[in-house]
């Protein structure tokens, strides 16, 4: 069996900070005018989001995580 390497927890499991949650729900909600690079590259990392050809976009593990924060 594949041990779990990774050193930062991920996703649903990892802080997070509320305006950087505010961020994600922002961009899930499609009123996002511009997010904070601290935040996008945050976001990034723990796989929230992703950068599309059309601009960032928010994942399915993204759309859990801001259930679970509700």
């Amino acid at each position: 069996m594949v041990r779990d390497i990774r050193t930062m927890p991920r996703g649903l499991i990892a802080p997070l900070k509320q305006a950087a949650l505010l961020s994600l729900r922002e961009l899930a909600d499609g009123t996002a005018r511009s997010m904070p690079e601290e935040h996008r590259v945050r976001l990034l990392q723990l796989e929230l989001i992703e950068t599309t050809p059309e601009g960032d976009a928010i994942t399915p593990l993204g759309r859990e995580r801001l259930v679970s924060d509700r």
